[in-house]
């Protein structure tokens, strides 16, 4: 038999050092590969297909029909000679001549079929190849014209190639979709999901030109076939039922919100779900029966939960681990959880419950490099695979991702578009990440998704918001209850009073204190009654001062903040969870003072006797409120007073009311008006009325479109501020795409560290080591992954070069970087000496403002920058 040219003389990949076989596989040959990979996908994932074929009003066969083209041709632009002569020798074996054009391939392809389209009758797939061409995780560039991509002759072999793939999978209907942009992003998704699976050597290994198309493609649908059964990619099906006593393992009685999420019965949706309640009220177990009523309404198979903080992902991660499987059947395959976080690498928890090798993952560069990845341990070894698991947990940052301009976000989209995302705590992000937000709800109801969204101290516009950008009519929310459920539904939007019956509604008084120095000696007087008590402090320099004043005086405090290198941190959280978390018991908190900034703010079940907090905006002070006296099994103690630190919110005030007394703090909260606004409600409320009043009555004063007046030397202060927040959301604007934007020009897109997921102050990442007796070594002696978890979070503008101790260890971080070269770019190593007090170690480094810095470390107290 005779061979087509352009199966025998175009490569598309070239095999792998480390694996034996044909030295190249055909192009023809590897777009079969993708196209059974799609086909395959789409049987066992069958509910991207009825969505695509919902959303455009297609047949569900025609919209498969379509995909599996798509896949097919995705590669056209491999046939161009540039493309060829990426391997000389054996574009000289073909005989193509040479072609100098840095355009990828899949720019290439776009322009091919912008040629041949209308020739070919296909005009009304042109939206879906363009998509298909940016599987690389880019759109290909719009506003690039090509004048001669390949020359005539490989152009007459790719039309050849094309023709055949028409008629092997049938030529499409002459239907044009529903013009819905939106959907592209679905279609590049799923294609860049083939393409990884179709392009892994291992299952899809290069084979010699040997085959018509038809008789590969049986081999191509065998492969696929083995290839998708090990990527974990099967669902396993939801349970049939699911209640409050399923999750919490005993007869507990259910508070109104869970009683309400029980009762739900939504159909395919989409649906958002916004639940108003205070700390305690059970939103997750309520969010989790949510989930579950979706999911058996067929609008989901799986969910997804964004914390705002890696913290709060490994808490709740926890949680879900000993419960998630049971949303869904006992029979079946088994449901994955994903954990999604820049450091889940050293969660140990979730690295063992990977199964099998995570593999490298080859060509995260450019539209021409090959797209194979490995597929053992398919979903977690990389974190824009997250949301293909069934569950996962992570930051809302992961999920942002899809909404940004960064490579392969339309797969996040894809994946995320089944799953049912819930935010948590959605009243802890700046306007930008709010904004943000707002995205990803537009995103999530244009493909059909749904979402549940958890807070206790949402303003009312914040409410409107959310759920106009989930396509609500922002007239048609009037409620100001609280608690309340809000419902987002195909048809209406509902609002539901629900009376909470435990938690921390309660009417909460207040005392305030003058000074950080006051309060310090008040919780020496109760820690030395056998209270448990925590001071929240704003800023870290601010924590650590008020740590030496009672460490100085008494021997059974601790400080927790998020300046501590990463395998410290590690353990300060699991002490800190052991000794005031849920379990702890008497003999442990009898006595202890823990200082701390807003790391144990929020999602962290920490329970303290008496709490004291600098002031800070009214939601947050509502937020920390929440770990006083949280647990009711604790033995009796006295009724809990909320202590305040701040002057006194008079009329008569000097511009620096707030920064005189928190000359750090103030930088970290500048909306002073703002803080003033929040001392002044609790001084007319007497504290926090929260079961005789709403928190509405306390957050709208301060944050609502009619807030209070605000003194005229904190007014100018204030008027900063909010310049700030709208340029942040002026920048998020930009920065986040709309469901509309898929052709937007490919200078837009970037990296996950250049497009930002959150503003603020550029961070980077150095290394901890301790240097003694001509010895290099990191300040955690942990295995493997000492040097990771010897990691600390540094804010740029502090930090320009390390300075090591001599000569020598200069040389040793050289080396060191060298070796670290191969992986990236190496972070700084900060080398630190003993000093005479135990424990504490000694470093320096050049400021951005080129004036050296010193700086010292202990396990006890983290990282002191003088």
């Amino acid at each position: 038999m005779t061979l087509d040219k352009y199966i025998t003389h175009y490569w598309a990949k070239t095999r792998s050092l480390l694996l034996a076989g044909f030295p190249w596989h055909p192009v023809a040959y590897h777009c079969l590969d993708v196209a059974a990979a799609m086909d395959g996908l789409l049987r066992i994932r069958p509910q991207w297909l009825h969505d695509l074929a919902k959303s455009t009003g297609l047949p569900v066969e025609e919209t498969r029909k379509r995909l599996l083209l798509v896949a097919a041709l995705h590669d056209l632009g491999k046939f161009a000679e540039n493309f060829q002569w990426k391997v000389p020798e054996l574009a000289l074996q073909f005989g193509h001549a040479a072609r100098d054009s840095d355009a990828g391939h899949g720019t290439v392809g776009r322009t091919f079929w912008q040629r041949h389209e209308a020739e070919q009758g296909l005009s009304h797939l042109t939206d879906w190849m363009f998509a298909g061409f940016s599987h690389h995780g880019v759109p290909v560039d719009v506003l690039r014209n090509l004048t001669n991509p390949m020359s005539s002759g490989a152009e007459t072999d790719a039309l050849l190639f094309t023709r055949d793939i028409l008629a092997f999978f049938g030529l499409p209907t002459p239907d044009k979709p529903a013009k819905r942009k939106y959907e592209l992003w679905r279609v590049a998704g799923l294609v860049i999901l083939a393409d990884w699976i179709g392009s892994n050597q291992e299952r899809f290994p290069c084979t010699a030109p040997t085959l018509g198309l038809a008789d590969y493609w049986n081999q191509a649908v065998d492969r696929a076939t083995a290839a998708i059964a090990v990527t974990d990619l099967a669902e396993a099906p939801v349970a049939a039922t699911l209640g409050l006593a399923d999750i919490l393992d005993d007869k507990p009685r259910p508070t109104p919100l869970q009683a309400w999420a029980e009762d739900q019965a939504p159909d395919a949706g989409p649906h958002l779900y916004l639940i108003e309640d205070l700390t305690g009220a059970g939103k997750t177990e309520a969010a989790l029966i949510l989930c579950h009523r979706l999911m058996r309404a067929g609008a989901a198979e799986g969910l997804y939960w964004a914390l705002p903080s890696m913290a709060t992902a490994n808490g709740l991660y926890g949680r879900l681990e000993i419960i998630y499987k049971k949303l869904f059947a006992p029979t079946g395959p088994e449901p994955s959880l994903v954990l999604a976080h820049s450091a889940r690498d050293l969660n140990e928890a979730f690295q063992l419950s990977i199964r099998g090798q995570v593999g490298a993952v080859h060509g995260a560069g450019d539209q021409d490099v090959s797209a194979e990845a490995a597929c053992a341990a398919f979903i977690a070894e990389d974190r824009k695979k997250t949301f293909l698991a069934q569950v996962g947990v992570g930051t809302l940052d992961q999920a942002l991702l899809g909404v940004l301009p960064v490579r392969h976000q339309s797969l996040r989209l894809a994946a995320l578009s089944r799953r049912v995302l819930v935010i948590d705590e959605a009243h802890a992000y700046d306007d930008y990440m709010t904004k943000g937000l707002e995205r990803l709800l537009a995103f999530q109801k244009a493909l059909g998704g749904s979402a549940v969204i958890l807070s206790a101290t949402l303003t009312q516009e914040q409410r409107r918001r959310f759920t106009t950008a989930f396509g609500a009519d922002r007239d048609a929310l009037h409620e100001t209850a609280f608690p309340l459920a809000t419902h987002v539904g195909p048809n209406e939007t509902t609002e539901k009073y629900l009376p909470s019956s435990r938690g921390t509604r309660r009417d909460l008084p207040f005392r305030r204190f003058d000074s950080p120095d006051a309060v310090v000696e008040a919780l020496l007087a109760e820690a030395r009654k056998g209270a448990c008590a925590v001071y929240i402090r704003n800023s870290v320099k601010e924590a650590m001062a008020t740590y030496d004043a009672l460490a100085a005086r008494w021997d059974k405090v601790d400080l927790f903040h998020a300046r501590f290198c990463l395998g410290d941190r590690i353990d300060r959280e699991n002490d800190i969870l052991a000794r005031f978390g849920k379990g702890s018991r008497p003999e442990q908190r009898r006595g202890r003072i823990l200082v701390a900034t807003q790391v144990v703010e929020q999602s962290l079940d920490l329970d303290f006797d008496v709490m004291a907090t600098d002031l800070c905006p009214m939601d947050l002070l509502i937020q920390r409120a929440g770990r006083l006296q949280r647990h009711r099994h604790r033995p009796p103690r006295p009724d809990p007073v909320l202590w305040v630190v701040s002057q006194a919110a008079e009329w008569e005030v000097a511009a620096d009311w707030y920064g005189a007394l928190f000359p750090s703090g103030q930088y970290v909260y500048p909306d002073a008006g703002q803080l003033w606004r929040t001392l002044s409600v609790l001084q007319t409320a007497g504290g926090l009325p929260l079961k005789s009043g709403s928190p509405r009555d306390l957050i709208e004063p301060v944050f609502g479109p009619d807030s209070l007046e605000t003194p005229g030397p904190l007014d100018e202060i204030s008027r900063r501020a909010e310049a700030k927040r709208t340029s942040d959301t002026g920048m998020a604007y930009l920065n986040f795409l709309k469901p509309g934007d898929f052709t937007t020009p490919t200078d837009a897109w970037s990296t996950d560290v250049r497009t930002p997921t959150r503003l603020g102050d550029p961070t980077l990442a150095l290394r901890l080591a301790t240097w003694t007796n001509g010895i290099l070594r990191p300040w955690r002696d942990d295995g493997p992954k000492s040097w990771r978890l010897s990691e600390i979070t540094i804010r740029c503008a502090l930090f320009d070069a390390a300075l090591p101790p001599d000569d020598d260890a200069d040389r040793a971080i050289q080396a060191l970087s060298k070796d670290w070269a191969t992986a990236g770019d190496p972070p700084p190593v900060l080398a630190l000496l003993p000093t005479d007090r135990d424990d504490v170690w000694q470093g320096r480094w050049m400021a951005r403002n080129g004036h050296p810095l010193a700086v010292q470390y202990s396990r006890r107290n983290g990282l002191r920058i003088d």
